[in-house]
């Protein structure tokens, strides 16, 4: 499930290609569950790939310290490096339905027995910590492969 497709304008999709394949790891596992998380930073490798018949998938590596940050895919289309769609990993995804559900059903109870629940702040804090980490992590993710493209090799 995409949340947000980005389209790169007036760029040559062969050296977005190519600049993507050069910063990347290939991996042949899917990153949904894979951790990207490593003490040791590979020169001039900014993301883990894996890559099928019609996509290659891009997360970003992280240190130890970013552990918390929800993990974002990019999705590049093989046909068309012009564009780009990005999804949270599948622990991620489960973790927003989790929450959105706790809150959906704090939200129920305090409507249906007309008093604030006691869980609902807490509740609320934690989406909103949520959402706030995964907003930092869609800024490096975005930022990592605005360099990428705008690299000159």
């Amino acid at each position: 499930m995409y949340f947000r497709k980005v389209i790169i304008p007036e760029l040559n999709s062969e050296k977005i290609e190519r600049n993507i394949r050069l910063f990347t790891l290939k991996r042949h596992t899917s990153l949904d569950l894979k951790s990207a998380s490593t003490y040791i930073a590979e020169p001039n490798k900014f993301f883990l790939g894996y890559e099928n018949n019609t996509r290659i998938d891009l997360l970003r590596i992280t240190t130890p310290f970013e552990r918390l940050l929800p993990k974002l895919i990019v999705s590049f289309n093989k046909n068309n490096f012009n564009e780009y769609r990005l999804r949270f990993q599948l622990l991620s995804m489960i973790l927003i339905v989790v929450l959105s559900a706790g809150l959906l059903m704090t939200i129920y109870h305090s409507i249906k027995s007309k008093n604030l629940e006691s869980d609902f702040f807490y509740i609320f804090s934690l989406n909103l910590i949520f959402y706030l980490l995964a907003f930092v992590e869609y800024k490096f993710v975005t930022k990592k492969i605005d360099r990428i493209i705008n690299t000159r090799e």
